[in-house]
């Protein structure tokens, strides 16, 4: 396997990790808050994968678009939708320590989607960057440089 996949590969299991880990630490909370704010039980714990299943849905289409060299102006709709979902994580997450004036555990509540944000704004755009570094090294060279030059007679 060439290092461009291994890095590629590296960069999406981090992401993916990155992305699972979020999500079983928000189930939690977000189960919790909507408990205390008087959701009805089955209801309560759909909350949370709806808002980050839309954030995995979408680092995985932003990671398939960048890996086919997809410029970021195309993305922006999704990218801007990813943020959204991963803010409305974040706030879901520290809401109910902050109601309880727990300021370190909301500290500690906001790692998670902190962390899956910013891996969302980077990793598309490592991954485009290790797509044209690849592509750049695996295109022909110029003709007129491979050519030794010829003399005029």
């Amino acid at each position: 396997m060439s290092e461009d996949r291994i890095t590629q590969r590296t960069v999406t299991v981090v992401m993916g990790i990155i992305a699972l880990l979020a999500f079983v630490f928000s189930f939690g909370n977000v189960w919790a808050l909507a408990l205390r704010l008087g959701v009805p039980a089955p209801i309560a714990p759909l909350i949370a994968p709806m808002v980050d299943l839309s954030v995995v849905g979408l680092l995985v289409a932003l990671r398939y678009l960048s890996l086919r060299g997809v410029p970021p102006e195309q993305m922006k709709a999704a990218t801007r939708l990813m943020h959204v979902s991963g803010l409305l994580t974040l706030a879901l997450n520290i809401a109910e320590p902050i109601t309880a004036a727990h300021y370190g555990r909301a500290a500690v509540d906001a790692v998670a989607p902190l962390l899956l944000l910013g891996w969302g704004a980077v990793g598309p755009q490592l991954l485009r960057s290790f797509h044209s570094v690849a592509t750049e090294a695996t295109a022909p060279a110029p003709a007129d440089e491979t050519e030794p030059a010829q003399e005029p007679a």
